[in-house]
């Protein structure tokens, strides 16, 4: 029975270090911009997008040839521009309040990575590949560093109130963000080991946590972020894209 322990405890180990062994980390900068909405239940309101940055880093736990698990790590800003269209006798009133808020993201998702063979495309006859195309999805957990709000009112076209940026009471709207993302992008290796590699991706973010806490009021975050990003093999070269 001892040796029957020793020998199950053995495979184990020897099986622990060859996943060690195999896998391959990556860690680098991620940077881009946001193009983000809120879902405000308001009736009558046209909810529009804004622009926005995020930036960070990212890290991948590479445990297959094609698959690996990634996670960043990022500020980002989120938020929208309501616009509502009142029209009377007296003319045309168009109320614009613009919400903005910046959060800190942590996305972690499932990436399926597909070499792309040059030597298939001519002109090209080359046998190593030279980039790759990715797939992924997952969800993503943020927690809103602040948040502000501001109010511009027109009258036929000429604004009468401008708008003056004020926070959001911490009372009035919910710190904790979460959701699902899906995306798709390429990367080029950099260098012939394929340790270094520089990416860009497109992904779009639905959160399902409600944002405004007042009664009767609900709102949920979203947006398209399009990002660069620039990796560094950390680990021994064990998989490889070509």
């Amino acid at each position: 029975m001892n040796k029957m322990n020793k020998l199950i405890a053995l495979i184990s180990v020897m099986a622990l270090s060859v996943g060690a062994a195999s896998a391959q980390f990556y860690l680098g900068p991620r940077a881009g911009l946001n193009m983000s909405n809120m879902s405000w239940n308001t009736a009558g309101v046209d909810n529009l997008s804004i622009m926005g940055f995020h930036g960070g880093a990212t890290t991948k736990y590479q445990f297959m040839k094609k698959l690996s698990v990634q996670m960043d790590g990022m500020v980002s800003t989120m938020g929208n521009k309501q616009k509502l269209i009142q029209t009377s006798d007296a003319g045309t009133t168009t109320t614009e309040t613009t919400t903005n808020s910046m959060y800190v993201h942590v996305p972690v998702y499932i990436n399926f990575e597909k070499p792309i063979m040059p030597d298939n495309l001519v002109p090209y006859r080359v046998k190593k590949s030279s980039a790759s195309f990715h797939l992924y999805g997952g969800g993503f957990f943020g927690y809103a560093l602040s948040a502000t709000q501001g109010t511009q009112v027109s009258e036929d076209g000429v604004v009468t109130s401008p708008a003056v940026q004020g926070d959001i009471e911490s009372a009035n709207y919910n710190a904790i963000d979460f959701g699902i993302l899906a995306g798709l992008g390429m990367s080029f290796k950099m260098d012939e080991d394929d340790m270094k590699r520089l990416g860009l991706d497109a992904r779009y973010l639905m959160g399902f946590s409600n944002f405004d806490k007042r009664a009767g009021y609900t709102a949920t975050n979203s947006a398209i972020q399009v990002s660069v990003f620039f990796t560094q093999k950390l680990t021994k070269r064990k998989y490889t894209t070509r």
